[in-house]
């Protein structure tokens, strides 16, 4: 009767697993799976003392990390349903995101991003129980000057981007060994909802209320500015796939718009 007992979605992100065949949504203070392919569900038996905020999974489907709204993580084993850690990050989180290594962990903590060691956990199908190395922060990163939003991970793991309310977005290393200096996205003129990189990582592009900038790393400059005008509207959400180079876009008017990039072909709204 978990699925007949509890509130209904109030906020936070949704993830898919990395096979593609389950949905996980934040449900109040608990996480609902779906099974896309069985047609079934069911919700984790454990709970957090407020809403979940924020979701992550790590790139072997094993981890989910939830965060509520107060910054208290419950570390859960996937397949066991089972919650391995209960951690708090002493403050409110505004993002969240697993290397695809899996090996680390960007936190966005107000203006600051936080680089954490991932625990480690064995397969489902391990006869070594369920040993973990518990949360070890690596380093904090400050820059920006307002709230981060978004964070998302190079394809190797070893950069990542940042965006934030401040009109920027930012390119950074997780090493404090690798000789790189943090490099700004500039020229927005609303607060940058996302920023990603290409499957190649030779393109970074970033979004604000209005359109889409796509950054050439030599010098990190502007190759190009793409417009999307709607009238009486603003972009309120993006997302981008780098393998496929699929951008969609969604508008505060209900419209949603499918782009293929660099070229910036339109391929499909909805409404």
């Amino acid at each position: 009767f978990s699925n007949l007992l509890g509130t209904v979605y109030r906020k936070g992100n949704l993830v898919f697993t990395p096979d593609g065949n389950s949905l996980l949504s934040p449900v109040g203070n608990r996480v609902s799976v779906f099974n896309l392919v069985q047609n079934s569900a069911y919700t984790l038996p454990s709970s957090h003392r407020r809403n979940i905020s924020h979701l992550a999974i790590s790139p072997d489907g094993h981890v989910l990390l939830s965060v509520d709204e107060d910054g208290r993580a419950i570390l859960t084993h996937l397949p066991r349903r089972l919650a391995l850690y209960h951690f708090s990050f002493k403050t409110s989180v505004s993002a969240l995101a697993f290397s695809p290594s899996g090996k680390y962990l960007a936190v966005g903590v107000a203006r600051a991003v936080e680089i954490w060691h991932a625990p480690s956990i064995p397969n489902a199908d391990s006869d070594d129980g369920l040993e973990f190395a518990p949360f070890v922060r690596h380093r904090v990163l400050a820059g920006h000057h307002d709230t981060v939003r978004s964070l998302q991970w190079s394809s190797d793991s070893r950069f990542f981007l940042s965006s934030a309310k401040d009109l920027t977005a930012r390119v950074w290393s997780w090493s404090s060994d690798e000789d790189f200096t943090p490099t700004t996205l500039g020229g927005h003129k609303e607060a940058v909802l996302g920023a990603w990189f290409s499957q190649d990582q030779e393109l970074a592009c970033s979004d604000a209320h209005f359109g889409v900038d796509e950054f050439l790393p030599m010098g990190w400059r502007i190759a190009q500015r793409h417009f999307l005008t709607q009238p009486g509207a603003k972009l309120s959400c993006v997302a981008y796939h780098a393998l496929s180079k699929l951008l969609v876009a969604s508008f505060s008017s209900g419209l949603f718009g499918l782009y293929e990039l660099p070229g910036f072909n339109m391929i499909h709204t909805l409404r």
